[in-house]
């Protein structure tokens, strides 16, 4: 199994820059935490050569944190052992080639009006308007808990009450979405609003794993009208103000899988994070921290990864990420 692959990372291994005693340590600890167990000699092998890339480039990376010349922090997490297969499967967005245009592009006027001024910090966690992070395991469901996430936390701010809502449902049904293969925001928020509902995660829980559609409008389920969106833009100001006037958004994103799996604490800033756009993501507020501007961002790999799920991305720097691209939040 993996034999090339074992090789190649054996004389990688070999030239180490950490003793193999600290690498040995490291490796067992991570083994006991996240419950790794393996009973193919060259499975561990392959594995345990993974991991102490991953742990050398965090340790290099965090010698210059340290110093002063990285804004945030990396560390060993449940990803550490992964392959790049694997770690793709984390993510999951399909942009299309056009956009879709909302069922109804105005404003929800239902939404209370959140104050004339714009504030220069916020978190929607500590004004009540933001449900528990969820895990969407190894299947590229992302763009389902994005969409998911945004609507809990605008229902929970107009209710004052929160829901947890099916994602699997989404996997399932949404005809021109790829399921675990991948999907669009937009596309499920369509879907939502046709449907007219989605149902309630205890009524149709998740799998992570594609599925017959079993949507039944006879259980407990929420609709939306529609969804607002705003499509190519670069104007992170016009996002801060959406985030602050009316709530967490969905938005895309482009992962970088050499440094934001290991997203650990601080500020995210990676001025070559410029790809293609491929997750998803809900950002719940906004601020600054020594100097740099960030986003608030809840993501969809548990409260295990990053600050209990969530990671601080760098705002105002030329759209980094595409994080301002594309935005959309729900309409009830």
């Amino acid at each position: 199994m993996h034999t090339l692959a074992v090789l190649l990372l054996c004389a990688y291994s070999s030239q180490a820059l950490l003793p193999e005693n600290l690498v040995e340590e490291e490796w067992n600890k991570f083994k006991a935490m996240h419950a790794r167990a393996f009973f193919d000699p060259l499975e561990e092998t392959f594995r345990k050569s993974l991991f102490t890339k991953n742990l050398e480039i965090v340790e290099e990376h965090n010698e210059r944190f340290r110093n002063g010349s990285e804004t945030y922090e990396m560390g060993v997490n449940k990803f550490s052992d992964f392959t790049d297969e694997e770690l793709s499967n984390l993510t999951g967005l399909q942009v299309p080639l056009e956009f879709e245009q909302p069922l109804n592009e105005t404003e929800d006027p239902l939404l209370p009006s959140l104050g004339r001024g714009i504030s220069a910090s916020l978190d929607w966690r500590q004004r009540g308007g933001v449900t528990p992070v969820k895990n969407q395991g190894q299947c590229g469901s992302c763009w389902a808990f994005a969409t998911i996430g945004a609507i809990e936390s605008h229902y929970k701010i107009r209710h004052k009450r929160a829901i947890s809502l099916s994602e699997q449902q989404l996997v399932d049904c949404v005809g021109r979405g790829g399921g675990c293969g991948g999907g669009w925001i937009p596309t499920a928020y369509s879907y939502i609003a046709r449907n007219k509902g989605v149902n309630y995660n205890r009524d149709y829980p998740y799998l992570g794993r594609n599925g017959k559609c079993r949507y039944r409008s006879s259980k407990p389920h929420i609709a939306i009208r529609s969804y607002a969106a705003i499509n190519n833009n670069n104007n992170e100001e016009r996002v801060r103000r959406l985030v602050a006037t009316k709530g967490p958004v969905s938005v895309a994103i482009h992962v970088d899988s050499r440094t934001f799996h290991k997203y650990k604490s601080g500020v995210y800033n990676n001025p070559s994070c410029r790809g293609g756009l491929n997750h998803a993501v809900v950002i719940v507020g906004y601020g600054r921290e020594r100097g740099v501007d960030y986003w608030l961002v809840k993501n969809s790999w548990g409260a295990g990864w990053g600050q209990k799920g969530y990671v601080k991305m760098a705002r105002n720097r030329r759209n980094q990420c595409g994080i301002a691209t594309h935005a959309s939040y729900p309409v009830f």
